[in-house]
């Protein structure tokens, strides 16, 4: 995935997250912190995502927003909002 302003590619790797920024390559961690490499400044966001792997979606129950929704149930049995 590249980075939407440097233009620098963030890869999973097994040591991590590689990020090359043209001639640079360095390799960190999920929270951006260098392992190896060059050593230059990445977004730790973007190494959360990468670095973290994939996740099982939720369902917008779980979602923080939809927490508090009421949902009121039909006579026909039926969820409706």
């Amino acid at each position: 995935m590249r980075h939407p302003l440097t233009l620098a590619l963030y890869e999973l790797c097994g040591d991590g997250v590689r990020v090359t920024d043209g001639q640079k390559m360095g390799v960190y961690d999920s929270t951006g912190r260098w392992v190896s490499g060059d050593r230059f400044l990445v977004c730790p966001n973007l190494c959360g995502w990468i670095g973290d792997g994939p996740r099982e979606p939720s369902t917008l129950k779980d979602h923080r927003r939809f927490r508090n929704v009421v949902l009121k149930q039909t006579t026909d049995g039926t969820v409706g909002s």
